[in-house]
């Protein structure tokens, strides 16, 4: 049985499994896909301690291993804060279990059939997701008023924002993700996906590679996150120039087809369905407005820490802890939340990792420009929500951090 689970990669389809687990919500009240998530990553930490894939050999591997263990150890100041040890097991199992993947990067070997797996969890997640907001059955709309996705269990209080079975704000960073993920097979990808240097098999794969980010990119923009159609927008900015002027991995005459595409869509949508444009455009434009309300609650979290030097302890200034006596304020926003509850040192383990890992990642940018964007993005999305502290979000991110540190054991 320990060879069998050796030889499976559960990993690669972690992502797959995860989301059939959310999406078997529909049909199966019982169904807890935070539990099974766990039980998966048991299953991946299980793998990679029989295959030795936890390997210490990098600045980044110590500092990854600390932030684990002083997150893990916060336990003793969030109880004596008053906290259940239920909210520091509902976020450790969400926020700091998936840190595991950080290893599973490390140790990938073919990072295509990672990112292929990773994109049809995507396809089957963001399709189901958009014919649930096109059909709007009744049973979906009761089911998302139960998840609190909605206010209101009627169909058109569910398309204000497209939740599939995971809710907007995870699938909005999802899909940003998911166009990174299918920028990859643009790049250093492309050949790897079929073992083969053949053109047509080439073209074939970047074929696959447009699809899916345009898929995904429409999966983001009808998710309706203020953050992820600024992130999404930027993404696409980011990848145009990667592919067709810093890395020439691209003819430049393809970009100005992608242009005239660009343009012919806007104005087809404008054209048949203008409210749907001024929709976008009205969120766009109030997240401004969003930060500013977001800054009274972070400066009020801040002032309420336990101690600024090691934080309030995992879970403490998350939504997990709404109703505990006594609470400290609820960090609306993954960085702040993340300071609150880690404190100096916990939060400079962090920062120092990732600027390590994104140094390494900018002056590899042919090789990880995916993985850079995957970070940035985390980052970018998680000032206004808590993104890391989701089970389904949390995953791809270690995994890029981790994927970058692999070439570099010496360091």
């Amino acid at each position: 049985m320990l060879k069998q689970l050796k030889d499976f990669k559960i990993s690669d389809r972690y992502y797959i499994l995860a989301v059939l687990s959310y999406a078997s919500t529909l049909f199966a009240g019982w169904m807890r896909p935070g539990v099974f998530g766990a039980l998966l990553m048991v299953l991946v930490l299980c793998r990679i301690v029989l295959k030795r894939d936890i390997r210490i050999s990098a600045l980044q591997d110590c500092i990854a291993v600390a932030f684990f263990a002083y997150q893990v150890i916060s336990v003793i100041w969030l109880l004596r804060g008053g906290y259940p040890l239920s909210v520091y097991v509902n976020e450790f199992v969400s926020s700091c279990f998936p840190m595991i993947f950080y290893f599973v990067g490390k140790s990938s070997d073919d990072r295509a059939v990672w990112y292929v797996n990773y994109l049809y969890a995507m396809m089957f997640l963001g399709l189901l997701g958009l014919i649930m907001y096109i059909w709007a059955p009744q049973f979906y709309c009761d089911w998302a008023y139960k998840w609190s996705y909605i206010s209101k269990a009627d169909a058109a209080t569910m398309r204000v924002r497209m939740h599939s079975v995971v809710g907007s704000t995870c699938l909005s960073f999802l899909m940003v993700s998911g166009m990174l993920a299918g920028a990859y097979f643009l790049g250093n990808g492309v050949t790897n996906i079929t073992g083969s240097n053949e053109k047509p098999r080439q073209h074939r794969n970047i074929v696959f590679a447009v699809v899916t980010i345009c898929l995904c990119l429409l999966f983001a923009i009808l998710a309706n996150q203020r953050s992820g159609l600024v992130a999404a927008a930027l993404v696409l900015v980011y990848i145009n120039y990667l592919i067709f002027f810093r890395l020439d991995m691209i003819p430049k005459k393809f970009f100005l087809y992608e242009i005239a595409a660009v343009i012919v869509i806007f104005f087809a949508v404008a054209a048949l369905k203008f409210d749907f444009i001024l929709k976008f455009w009205y969120r766009i434009i109030s997240l401004p407005t969003a930060i500013s309300q977001r800054s009274e609650q972070w400066v009020a979290a801040v002032n309420n820490m336990y101690s600024s030097w090691i934080g309030n302890g995992l879970g403490a200034n998350g939504h997990r802890s709404i109703g505990v006596e006594d609470a400290h304020v609820i960090a609306d926003g993954g960085i702040v939340k993340l300071y609150c509850e880690n404190g100096v040192i916990g939060f400079s383990l962090f920062v120092y990792l990732l600027v390590l890992s994104l140094s390494d990642g900018i002056r590899n940018i042919r090789r990880y420009y995916v993985e850079v964007g995957i970070i940035i993005v985390g980052l970018l999305q998680s000032i206004g929500s808590n993104m890391l502290a989701f089970q389904i979000c949390a995953p791809v991110f270690w995994y890029a951090v981790g994927t970058i540190t692999q070439n570099h054991p010496d360091r």
